[in-house]
């Protein structure tokens, strides 16, 4: 089987939907409101449904053909003959862009379908679903492309899209009159170019290195200087390929922490919850905040080319060893951070933040395999449990929807202060909601790790592999593990247990089958997801198997192993790579049990019953737990970082770029400059120099004709005499002067 020539079929088919509906969507919804939303909705959702079945088609082409990484050429993008310079835009059909493919399109389908029923009335509908559509492709663009610059290209693709989706209802504002919306989006574009300069950053230094950008070349050719210590030259310094790699690696993640909200950009996340919920799931959860993780695995021959020579920033730190310490704190801070947070999506944003927290670790550890599962995995259960949310606020709006149509007094109208996604206004939506309670509840469980959900078995990967090379980030980890299990019992307790604390829960009601119906595909992942990297059950089956993996057991290793180069460089002595124990330690397992039953037990006796009215305050309000999980990252960053950088970008606007820039250079300087010239030009130049040359000749022939005019006498005496002057005038020239 060989269809790797249908590859381009999943950039082709997203374009179709978002150019349709982009350009006769909104008339199809204006000229038949359900029919026009059917129509748009299913198309957008079709068009990426197929793009699934194309990626599922190369999974399996590469099952056929032994996992050899495919080159697909689509045209010449860059060509300059007389530089010979040529970038060619290009898919790399392999094991790991294909695990994305099967992510991106599979939980991106089942979330266009969701929003089909979510997005139900909004006059904006067919642009929505054109705005998913758009993402999807750059999405797509940034997983399949072959070298760093076609993947960028779809890396700023979907931060324009992030932008676009989450200020979707750019008019809409807040109870204080803010466009939260608004400002959302602009935060998140604002923060990911910080992220995406060191990107560009990295690739001006890996195109001066290797004079390519294609990741099989630059890969190769990182390989092949290395072995031979060779320098690379700046001008006249020459450096130290390890050096090189270092900055080189130190950038990409200053765009991780970017792209995948890690310290410290990662504010603008839990901001972009004001989006639509299908928003949060999609590109914040399941796809574009892992396009980080995505680079740092893409990339793992480099960091390994860094760990394996030793090289370190200013003797201190190695860079992967970095990037994993960026992701365990950003997984313990936000951990805390959840436990402060009453709005439903944004406890699941900081949780987002947490997990991504624990791919960066695992990545930053060499643990590639171990990152690429937890993705996958989270993909699954976060993906359910946004959706989910999205299902509790949508009952919760039914609710209010009734309550202020019911004729229940004014109390219950929208200027009550009531917030549908704030957890203080739930309480006992399990028997209004039960099918959407089943399906959180699985999410919530896999979230904590709970065996044998698929939750339970990638984050224990990350922590084996921990205890096993990284003690200190273990045990970061681990007690991030435990917060994690703590916010989810308290969300649990307060959304769906207790008795409903404000009216609109006692009227909540089930979301419909075009919405719960993704939500019982995507709790079926979460309940077997683990079984795409199940680790031998003991130490004697991995011994008895060894670099022969049997049945179902590490699947996905022995499929993403294909794909990460570092693993062959490994057993050839080259490199270093810390490999992941591939059996079931007894030990890892039972502690990350622990602490995930442990904090569903801490977070069921402090919430038990509580709160009991939708004003009582927090259990945890007053204890140091509660200022420590708020201050460090959250009043600090705002009270401190936040203020700093106002007055900076104050300075910025107002003395360099008005007071120098604007007022100085351009008004002193150009405009003045240009205006004197202008000025010389018109007064002296034009008017007293060309305009004097001709004017002066105009006047000088006007003299002479004047002159010659006094010879026209009118009179034939005159004229006789002139002939006769005439001729005595020739005959003394021939007589005397031309003898």
């Amino acid at each position: 089987m060989n269809t790797f020539n249908l590859a381009p079929l999943i950039l082709i088919l997203p374009v179709i939907g978002l150019l349709l509906n982009g350009l006769f969507g909104r008339r199809f919804v204006e000229a038949n409101p359900a029919n026009g939303e059917r129509l748009t909705g299913w198309l957008a959702s079709l068009m990426t449904i197929g793009a699934f079945l194309v990626s599922l088609s190369l999974f399996l082409s590469l099952l056929a053909h032994g996992f050899e990484p495919i080159i697909v050429p689509l045209f010449n993008w860059i060509d300059i003959p007389s530089a010979d310079f040529l970038v060619n835009w290009a898919m790399q059909v392999d094991t790991l862009s294909v695990t994305m493919m099967l992510v991106v399109t599979g939980v991106g389908s089942l979330i266009h379908i969701y929003a089909i029923g979510y997005m139900h009335g909004d006059p904006d509908f067919s642009r929505f679903f054109t705005y998913l559509n758009l993402f999807i492709f750059f999405m797509l663009i940034l997983v399949s492309g072959s070298s760093y610059l076609v993947m960028f290209v779809g890396w700023e693709g979907v931060g324009l899209c992030s932008y676009l989706l989450i200020s979707f209802w750019w008019a809409r504002l807040d109870k204080n009159g803010v466009p939260a919306n608004a400002n959302a989006g602009r935060k998140a574009m604002i923060m990911n170019r910080i992220g995406d300069f060191g990107v560009i950053l990295a690739m001006i230094l890996l195109f001066w290195t290797f004079g390519t950008l294609d990741y099989q070349a630059v890969f190769s050719g990182a390989v092949e200087m290395f072995e031979a210590n060779h320098m690379v030259a700046f001008g006249g310094l020459s450096v130290p390929l390890p050096t090189v790699l270092t900055a080189v690696t130190a950038l990409f993640l200053l765009g991780v922490t970017g792209k995948s909200a890690q310290i410290p950009l990662y504010t603008w996340l839990p901001d972009a919850m004001a989006g639509p919920t299908p928003v949060s799931a999609l590109i914040h959860a399941a796809t574009m905040v892992t396009a980080g993780v995505y680079l740092l695995v893409r990339s793992n021959v480099l960091y390994e080319i860094v760990r394996t020579s030793g090289a370190t920033i200013l003797g201190l730190i190695s860079t992967p060893n970095l990037v994993a310490w960026v992701g365990a704190l950003t997984a313990f801070f936000a951990a805390l951070i959840a436990f402060s947070q009453n709005d439903i999506k944004k406890v699941l944003a900081y949780s987002t933040v947490s997990q991504l927290g624990f791919m960066v670790a695992a990545a930053g550890s060499g643990a590639y395999v171990a990152a690429m599962f937890h993705l996958v995995t989270h993909a699954f259960f976060k993906a359910l449990l946004f959706l989910g949310s999205g299902s509790v606020i949508h009952g919760m709006e039914h609710g209010h929807h009734h309550l202020a149509h019911a004729g229940h007094g004014a109390t219950h109208t929208d200027d009550d202060g009531f917030d549908p996604q704030d957890m203080r206004y739930m309480g006992g939506l399990r028997r209004r909601m039960p099918t959407t309670f089943i399906v959180y509840l699985i999410g919530s469980l896999a979230l904590a790790g709970i065996i044998p959900l698929a939750g339970f078995w990638s984050k224990d990967e990350i922590l084996l592999h921990d205890q096993t090379y990284a003690t200190p980030i273990f045990i970061v980890l681990a007690i991030a593990a435990l917060g994690t299990a703590f916010y989810v019992a308290r969300q649990l307790i307060m959304v769906f247990f207790g008795k409903p604390r404000h009216a609109a829960a006692e009227h909540a009601a089930e979301s419909p089958a075009l919405m719960t119906t993704p939500l019982v595909v995507l709790a079926g992942l979460t309940v077997f997801g683990g079984l795409l990297n199940l680790p031998y059950l003991t130490r004697a089956m991995a011994e008895a198997n060894h670099n022969h993996p049997a049945g179902i057991f590490l699947m996905l290793e022995s499929w993403l192993e294909h794909s990460l180069a570092s693993f062959e460089l490994a057993e050839e002595g080259i490199l270093a790579l810390p490999r992941t124990p591939v059996y079931l330690s007894l030990l890892v397992a039972g502690i990350s049990t622990a602490l995930a039953v442990g904090g569903l037990l801490l977070g069921y006796l402090v919430y038990r019953g509580r709160p009991r009215t939708s004003s009582e305050p927090d259990r945890l309000a007053r204890t140091p737990i509660w200022w420590w999980s708020v201050l460090p990252l959250n009043s600090l960053y705002m009270k401190g970082f936040v203020p700093l950088f106002n007055r900076f970008s104050v300075w910025l606007a107002d003395k360099v770029d008005w007071a120098f820039w604007h007022d100085f250079v351009h008004d002193r300087v150009i405009r003045d400059i240009f205006v004197t010239g202008a000025e010389f030009s018109a007064n002296v130049l034009d008017a007293q120099g060309v305009d004097g040359v001709v004017n002066g000749a105009g006047k000088t022939t006007q003299r002479l004709a004047r002159g010659l005019r006094l010879t026209q006498t009118g009179y034939a005496r005159t004229y006789a005499l002139a002939v006769l002057l005439g001729a005595v005038g020739l005959l003394v020239y021939f007589l005397f002067m031309a003898g």
